[in-house]
């Protein structure tokens, strides 16, 4: 197996979708969950499927760390949730965009992807969470339940729109 060394490109690009997904959560915080989340979902999408799983996986660690930091985020318990939440969008987004042979398959993908990342956060923030932290507020399971299914699809979609539109020179594929 061939080892991959990351590039300027790679880190470029890489740095400016984070940027620009800080851009939305600390810049739009004051609006609905649904619109950043979306915003931010689409931000990893388009970073996964530009330059792949490791792009979309840096700013979706980064994204919910920063917004610890910055008091955004204030439950520090469930980051960790988010990271892997954010990972496996990211990660299923792109093998079933590149496995599936069939005409529509980055919308399937997100799907799937949208399904499975709603999966992690529900499953962690309701058993898992609650098992080593007692009394979770039901805000936070609120948060962490279908609007997360909500901000996925409509990230998910709205990448893959700009996804067709950009060049194909654009894209790591």
């Amino acid at each position: 197996m061939k080892r991959k060394v990351l590039s300027t490109r790679f880190i470029t690009r890489t740095g400016l979708f984070l940027g620009l997904a800080l851009v939305f959560q600390i810049g739009l915080r004051q609006l609905s969950q649904p619109i950043v989340g979306s915003l931010v979902n689409l931000v990893l999408i388009i970073s996964a499927g530009l330059m792949g799983t490791f792009s979309g996986a840096v700013v979706g660690s980064f994204t919910p760390l920063i917004a610890l930091l910055i008091g955004i985020m204030g439950f520090p318990p469930v980051v960790p949730f988010i990271i892997i939440g954010n990972f496996v969008y990211v990660f299923i987004f792109n093998i079933l965009r590149r496995n599936l042979n069939i005409k529509g398959a980055s919308i399937t993908a997100v799907v799937g992807a949208s399904l499975a990342k709603y999966l992690v956060l529900m499953i962690s923030v309701k058993y898992v969470l609650a098992f080593f932290v007692p009394n979770v507020p039901p805000k936070i399971i609120a948060m962490f339940s279908l609007p997360q299914l909500y901000t996925a699809l409509v990230g998910g979609v709205l990448a893959t729109i700009i996804l067709r539109l950009l060049p194909k020179t654009l894209i790591k594929d």
